[in-house]
C-alpha cells in the first residue's frame, strides 16, 4: 500500500499546474491584461511549474468551455489547476502574480517542493 501511495504521488508531481483563460472577443482586454501579469513574473511562474492554457471561445473550444463549466457568455474566466486536476481557484478577473503565486505556494505540495529546493 505504502509503495503505491509513494508512486501516485509520484504521477501527480510529474503534472504541471495549469492556469487556464477562457474569453471572448470582449474579453481580449483582461485575457491580454492577464498574459501580461504571467509573462512579467515568468521566473516564478517556470519555478512552480505552471503551465498555460488559452481557449477563445469558438466552436472549436466549446467542449473545453462545457467541461470547465464556463458560460460563453462570460468573456473572462481564469481558473488554477492542480497538480492532482483538481480546480484550486476560479475567477472571471485577471489574476495577480502575487494572489497567483500565494494561493500555489500554500498548497501542502509545493511546501513540500519548497522543502526540496
Amino acid at each position: 500500500m505504502k509503495l503505491l501511495l509513494i508512486l501516485l504521488f509520484s504521477m501527480i508531481a510529474d503534472q504541471p499546474r495549469q492556469v487556464l483563460l477562457f474569453y471572448t472577443n470582449n474579453g481580449k482586454t483582461a485575457y491580454n491584461l492577464q498574459m501580461a501579469e504571467l509573462q512579467k513574473h515568468k521566473p516564478g511562474v517556470a519555478e512552480r511549474d505552471i503551465e498555460i492554457r488559452s481557449f477563445l471561445y469558438t466552436s472549436e473550444t466549446a467542449s473545453e468551455w462545457q467541461k470547465n463549466k464556463i458560460n460563453p457568455d462570460s468573456s473572462f474566466t481564469f481558473i488554477l489547476i492542480g497538480r492532482d486536476r483538481g480546480e484550486k481557484y476560479r475567477s472571471v478577473l485577471p489574476v495577480s502574480a502575487s494572489t497567483l503565486f500565494g494561493l500555489i505556494d500554500a498548497m501542502p505540495m509545493r511546501r513540500s517542493e519548497m522543502k526540496k529546493e
